[in-house]
């Protein structure tokens, strides 16, 4: 299924202290472009690994909407279903990039719930599309032998649990939970 799809080329940018008030420990920046399209020119997107002790938080946004309140949300309508796709999977390509440096990090994605800024309509916060978009990639890229793959559809988030991590990979993902809701994250 995702494999006809290439991520596009993704370069490392920095490591990134936190801000008074962010939750994070750090975070790893990367960058890439997406293709031109007859309609519109290439997009350069970020992705942020934020790191929350071992467990990295992967997030993205255009860089065009950097300074907005909402730029993890917003339906971006220049992409088809393939440039759709290889922004998605190319997020997911810093999960092995991360692990050479970091052999026991877990991951987290939550699926923002998607704004579409010409009709106004904003996604449910329960099992929305990049939710079901992540798992699948997920699932397919990753499988189970390295990660349990751990849902909360009711907040459409998911957790890839290291397995040489842990002991228990229950006991993990209860552990990761609660320390995003320690340092701020709602349910």
């Amino acid at each position: 299924m995702f494999d006809r799809i290439q991520p596009f080329e993704l370069k490392y940018i920095q490591k990134a202290s936190p801000k008074e008030g962010d939750a994070f420990d750090f975070s790893l920046i990367y960058k890439f472009y997406t293709d031109r399209t007859k309609e519109y020119q290439r997009l350069k997107y970020i992705i942020r690994a934020e790191a929350y002790e071992d467990v990295f938080a992967i997030k993205f946004y255009a860089a065009r909407d950097r300074r907005l309140d909402n730029k993890y949300n917003r339906i971006i309508k220049a992409h088809g279903y393939k440039g759709a796709m290889g922004i998605f999977i190319t997020c997911a390509s810093v999960i092995p990039m991360i692990i050479e440096k970091y052999p026991n990090a877990s991951f987290a994605v939550n699926g923002a719930e998607s704004m579409d800024m010409e009709s106004d309509k904003v996604e449910s916060r329960s099992n929305n599309q990049r939710f079901r978009i992540y798992k699948k990639i997920a699932l397919n890229l990753f499988g189970r032998k390295k990660f349990e793959h751990i849902e909360y559809e009711n907040v459409s988030s998911y957790i890839l649990v290291n397995r040489n991590s842990c002991q228990d990979v229950q006991e993990k993902a209860e552990y990761i939970k609660e320390m995003f809701f320690s340092r701020g994250f709602e349910e």
